[in-house]
């Protein structure tokens, strides 16, 4: 066998002890990992913790946006969004454009609130690609009661 011919020279040995060499050292470095359970990938650790803290607020911003799309309250994911996008996280973003796209749908029941968070976020300029504030507006119209209806176009009257 011609792999018994390569390992019987000495050449052979040497690529065998190198290739055991390297496995042993992987080995090491994976038993490592795991007693560690995550290997930093920055050289500073506040900035490691600061990250780790921003990763774990988007999961739970995302637990508290799937909950709110079958509960109809959307309020602890927006909060969570503006947290993060205070952070300068881009999944602070990415939550709050959900979270508007949401409120598009329907997904937040209480227009009025949802009516006055779209108003909020256009007078402070945030923009998202592909996210046009008025068709938000107008389709919460669109769902609001006549009394809602009355209550937004009072607080904001159209121009």
């Amino acid at each position: 066998c011609s792999t018994m011919k390569l390992f019987s020279h000495s050449s052979g040995q040497q690529t065998l002890a190198a290739l055991t060499l390297v496995m042993a050292t992987f080995t090491a470095h994976i038993a490592h990992a795991q007693q560690d359970g995550f290997v930093c990938p920055y050289e500073d650790e506040k900035e490691c913790a600061f990250e780790n803290e921003s990763l774990s607020l988007f999961i739970k911003g995302r637990d508290a946006y799937d909950r709110g799309r079958e509960t109809g309250d959307l309020s602890e994911a927006r909060e969570i969004g503006y947290q993060l996008a205070a952070r300068k996280n881009k999944n602070g973003r990415a939550l709050l454009k959900m979270v508007y796209m949401e409120i598009r749908n329907g997904g937040h029941k209480n227009y009025v609130q949802a009516y006055d968070w779209v108003q909020e976020a256009m007078q402070r300029n945030e923009t998202y690609a592909r996210l046009d504030y008025q068709t938000v507006l107008n389709s919460l119209k669109k769902r609001m009661t006549p009394e809602q209806l009355s209550k937004v176009q009072a607080k904001y009257p159209e121009k």
